[in-house]
């Protein structure tokens, strides 16, 4: 019956089968890693399946399913429908190919569907019926497993809009519920083998996430604003989530209602906690509050030490609507003001993620503590963006003409500038973080020398390894060079420390003492064409960009007292918030694609919290040059 239905439906199928020169039109090959194929589409199986989490100006997924030697594709902005009843938009889009069944990656801002593509499931399917108006398929894949439904609609001038339902039942599945209501404490004194989670003083909230979306509801069901990125960072995952609200927009999740299907309530807390930290809850303006397991006096000492107001004492054995019981702490002092006002604060920056000007004023605020030291007495210069990463951007030095009377200033040569010299800023505090947010500086770049207390210039103080991977490589080759230089160094007696640039490459700083400023750029030049002569199809220490191709160019220069590299911690003015962050040597000997050394800011609150600074060791372990050559 299935292979009847599908061969009397071919007509139909080209009927509403869009040609792949739609897609090729739409497409430029020299800018996308997208297959774009030449040839005519081939006949194929017909049965295979991919959906692709599609993180582009608006989260959705992409569900494409083989036919007639080409992909047929709908854009659905919620994902699959979980269970019957439940009706989604999905949109008919151009035909992709057949190579697009194993596509992921990151289509450059830009290009048509610009963002982040993974495969969120990929499978096969069997034709119930498929023309025109309607066509039903049986997905059998890793997640999407069932009977689903797209029906044309007849809405004048959306030819392209269709209806999604899945219509049959969802095995071992529950709905997600609509009136959940926040479990409330119960002031106590300390009870005994209880779990101590922090408490903030914010607003009890219920956050209910479907179909990538975050809902806000407070104790009464009011609805509620709260972060807004929350729900494309937890994708297609329907979840239930009990939650503090801060007024400063900071949200903390402290339980689990329900998750993907399954009613989460009646489970133990702690088997609720490891479901929650199995989840991607690290996020700029969201994070798991803090549980400790057989917490005593000595936690409670601790969080009235850190003026908060309270713990809230649960049982690990017990279910979600057990008594909670809140041991109080003291009064939260309110926070710190900054003499730096936020204008704009809800001004996108970088529209592939709706990441905004107070998105960005949050990432430095919360990296500050080990971003200021690597700032620290040394002049920086800002890349501002003042209307964001897809505007143009300007380089600011000289800052004399609107920096305001708190800012420190150093004036500083700047031979082939404007002018001889520049009055650069100083940033020493949250202060000057947040300025410079303010003024739209996504990066902060510095060299490797400090000024002095009277304002001259010390020596050098770091040595930086540049890795620029030329066209046809990756931050993957700039990892395998990173670990021959580490050797190189390692004979020396000499240890370096590793960081991503944000962008393609990344460095390796080393902390040092110098007599001349020269010393450092010699010393890596020379291990530079070392390394070149060694391996010339891999490495280049020329920077002849035409030479480049194939290749990564240990950058020398960089080490120049005129020349600066970008900030650690700093964002870049990608199509996503990156951030330089500093990795340690098991990552980067780990690193097989660009993504295991790409972080962005949702990514920085987890790994300060298991890492600290990683580069710490530059303001202590001060290293001696040797000679080379």
């Amino acid at each position: 019956m299935l292979a009847l239905a599908r061969g009397a439906a071919q007509e139909g199928l080209k009927l509403c089968s869009m040609a792949l020169e739609e897609y090729r039109r739409k497409r430029d090959a020299r800018r996308t890693p997208e297959p774009v194929p030449e040839g005519d589409p081939a006949p194929g199986t017909d049965n295979r399946f991919v959906i692709q989490e599609h993180h582009a100006r608006r989260l959705h997924w992409d569900v494409r399913l083989e036919r007639d030697g080409v992909l047929a594709s709908w854009a659905v902005p919620k994902g699959l429908p979980p269970e019957p009843g439940v009706v989604r938009l999905a949109v008919r889009t151009e035909d992709h190919p057949i190579e697009y069944l194993k596509f992921s990656g990151e289509i450059p801002a830009g290009e048509y569907g610009g963002g982040s593509m993974t495969i969120w499931d990929a499978g096969t399917y069997e034709t119930e019926k498929w023309n025109r108006r309607e066509v039903i398929v049986r997905m059998a894949g890793r997640r999407a497993q069932g009977r689903y439904v797209f029906i044309r609609t007849e809405r004048e001038g959306e030819k392209n809009s269709w209806l999604l339902q899945r219509s049959d039942p969802a095995p071992d599945r529950e709905p997600l519920p609509r009136d959940a209501r926040p479990t409330v404490a119960t002031p106590g004194s300390l009870p005994v083998g209880h779990w101590l989670q922090v408490g903030f003083g914010g607003r009890r909230v219920i956050v209910r996430v479907d179909g990538g979306r975050a809902r806000y509801t407070d104790a009464d069901g009011g609805e509620v604003d709260g972060p807004a990125g929350l729900g494309p960072a937890l994708g297609a995952t329907p979840v239930l989530l009990d939650a503090e609200l801060l007024p400063t927009g900071e949200l903390w999740i402290g339980d689990v209602l329900h998750l993907d299907g399954r009613d989460t309530a009646p489970l133990p807390f702690r088997d609720r906690r490891a479901l929650l930290e199995g989840l991607p809850l690290a996020g700029p303006h969201w994070r798991l509050a803090p549980v400790f397991p057989d917490g005593d006096d000595a936690v409670i000492a601790a969080v009235r030490e850190q003026g908060l107001p309270s713990v809230v004492a649960k049982d690990p054995d017990a279910p979600y609507d057990s008594a909670w019981v809140e041991v109080l702490g003291r009064t939260r002092p309110p926070p710190a003001a900054t003499r730096a006002k936020l204008t704009n604060p809800d001004k996108v920056l970088y529209p592939l993620t709706g990441t905004t000007k107070s998105d960005v004023l949050a990432h430095y605020l919360a990296v500050a503590e080990v971003m200021l030291p690597h700032l620290a007495d040394r002049p920086v210069t800002m890349v501002r963006w003042p209307d964001g990463v897809e505007r143009s951007s300007f380089f600011e030095k000289d800052v004399s003409r609107h920096a305001p009377s708190w800012i420190r200033t150093a004036r500083v040569d700047t031979p082939g500038g404007r002018s001889e010299s520049a009055d650069f800023p100083l940033i020493d505090d949250v202060d000057g973080l947040a300025w410079a947010a303010n003024l739209a500086a996504l990066e902060l770049h510095v060299p490797q020398w400090r000024i002095g207390p009277r304002g001259g210039h010390h020596p050098p103080d770091l040595v930086v390894f540049d890795l620029d991977p030329g066209e046809g490589t990756t931050v993957v080759d700039c990892a395998r060079v990173a670990e021959r230089i580490a050797d190189h160094l390692a004979a020396d007696g000499l240890v370096a420390y590793p960081r991503t640039s944000g962008g393609k490459g990344m460095q390796l700083y080393l902390p040092v003492t110098v007599t001349r400023p020269e010393q450092t750029s010699e010393f890596v030049k020379a291990l530079a064409e070392e390394m070149a002569a060694e391996t010339p199809r891999q490495v280049i220490a020329v920077m002849n960009k035409a030479r480049r191709r194939g290749r990564v160019f240990v950058d020398w220069s960089q080490n120049n007292p005129h020349k600066t590299t970008i900030a650690s911690y700093s964002l870049r003015g990608r199509a996503r918030p990156t951030v330089a962050t500093p990795v340690t040597w098991d990552e980067v000997r780990a690193a097989r694609k660009p993504e295991d050394l790409t972080f962005t800011l949702d990514d920085l609150p987890a790994r300060l919290a298991e890492h600290g600074d990683l580069l710490s060791p530059l303001f202590t372990d001060t290293q001696r040059l040797p000679r080379r050559g």
